[in-house]
């Protein structure tokens, strides 16, 4: 019986896997390329252009009883194409524009993954546009006609393609292929035809970023409604004893209290502002004094009433709680010091969105005015609209973001 059960365990397992190749995948693709028709003629030098297209892939069979044709998938791709080379003897630009439709045929050689893929195919391509340009006065121009260029509008090109794709990630894969023309009939003195080139190509599924967008945001519709049944740690700044101390050695004690009083007036409004206007979990607030206690979980009588004294017998969920604070700190968007409200996880690592962003900062300039250039004292000295604008504006994008979109 457990025999039997490990059985049909691991066939459900195989199967699971090889459903990555049942579903149809469609997307954008984006070309460079190079012409080769330098190997052939010495006079020519290729040029690097580019193409994009879109297409559209399925498997032939995935549970077929053929074991290599398991392995195969076909994409179909129409694309706008552009190629061009330059005649280094008359210093003549040669280029042709192509709508092109691509058939390939892919082979993966594990059909538990679809990370790596060779492949061949055929692209029957029409030219919508021929021209030569001739270089005059530092620049070059459109030829009207040319006896070199015998390419007409509407000529039909036949390609052979062979390649390699490998999977950058969820969405993108990397393509090298080598496209032969079996139409290009240009000789030294004559440019006919499409040339073979090379190719390297971005592949990105759209049907991948949909499901990487839908999953991220569940992931963090999820996220957000956990934090809202937790707990926000407001840490509070202590005044600047480095700052007092070098007052009162000046002998300068009305300004040593006024700093101390703006320090604890600037944390009476941050308290009252979050009381007010955030309303997406519940807050308590603590000391900086006290981060190395909050940092290793230890939360014991840390927290502080809107009067700034120790409030007894306050208890969280200690698994589910984040930190903010006014405090200046290097902004993982903006990369510069700045002064704001930041959003810390319970190890005072830096969150990222939809917690923190470039609109979290406050500036130097109290009331945001540098007309003034009054610049702040360290942590204190803000309006209390300042505080107000941050908090309510921070509260309305994490109760929004509780909500799914997709």
């Amino acid at each position: 019986m457990k025999k039997l059960l490990l059985f049909l365990l691991l066939i459900s397992s195989l199967l699971s896997n090889a459903q990555k190749l049942t579903k149809a995948n469609y997307g954008m693709v984006l070309n460079g390329n190079f012409t080769t028709i330098n190997s052939n003629f010495d006079n020519y030098a290729g040029r690097g252009l580019g193409s994009f297209g879109v297409f559209y892939q399925r498997p032939f069979s995935p549970y077929h009883s053929n074991r290599y044709l398991n392995r195969l998938d076909f994409i179909v791709e129409p694309s706008l194409t552009w190629l061009g080379f330059r005649d280094t003897y008359s210093d003549k630009r040669f280029s042709g524009t192509y709508i092109d439709m691509n058939f390939y045929v892919n082979y993966v050689p594990d059909r538990m993954s679809d990370d790596l893929r060779l492949f061949c195919g055929i692209r029957p391509s029409v030219l919508t546009y021929s021209k030569t340009s001739f270089f005059e006065f530092g620049a070059y121009k459109e030829l009207p006609s040319d006896t070199q260029n015998l390419n007409i509008k509407g000529d039909i090109d036949f390609s052979g393609i062979v390649g390699v794709s490998v999977n950058m990630g969820s969405i993108a894969s990397l393509e090298l292929k080598y496209v032969h023309s079996f139409t290009n009939y240009t000789t030294a003195t004559r440019y006919q035809g499409r040339p073979s080139s090379f190719e390297i190509g971005l592949r990105l599924s759209a049907v991948r970023m949909k499901s990487k967008l839908v999953t991220d945001e569940v992931s963090l519709v999820d996220e957000m409604n956990k934090r809202a049944q937790g707990t926000l740690l407001v840490m509070l700044e202590e005044p600047d004893e480095r700052l007092i101390s070098q007052l009162l050695a000046e002998k300068r004690i009305d300004d040593a209290n006024y700093v101390r009083r703006l320090q604890y007036q600037t944390n009476k409004n941050i308290i009252r502002e979050f009381k007010d206007y955030f309303d997406f979990c519940k807050v308590e607030f603590f000391s900086n004094s006290n981060a190395h206690r909050v940092n290793r979980g230890d939360l014991a009588g840390v927290f502080l009433d809107e009067n700034l004294t120790p409030k007894p017998n306050t208890s969280i969920d200690t698994t589910n709680y984040f930190i903010a604070s006014f405090v200046e700190d290097v902004s993982m968007y903006t990369q510069k010091l700045d002064y704001g409200l930041y959003f810390y996880d319970s190890k005072f690592v830096q969150l990222g969105k939809p917690y923190n962003s470039a609109s979290n900062g406050l500036g130097i300039f109290v009331g945001g005015d540098p007309q003034n250039y009054f610049r702040r004292v360290k942590t204190s000295g803000y309006f209390t609209e300042d505080f107000r604008r941050i908090i309510r504006k921070i509260n309305t994008k994490l109760q929004l973001a509780r909500i799914p979109v997709n």
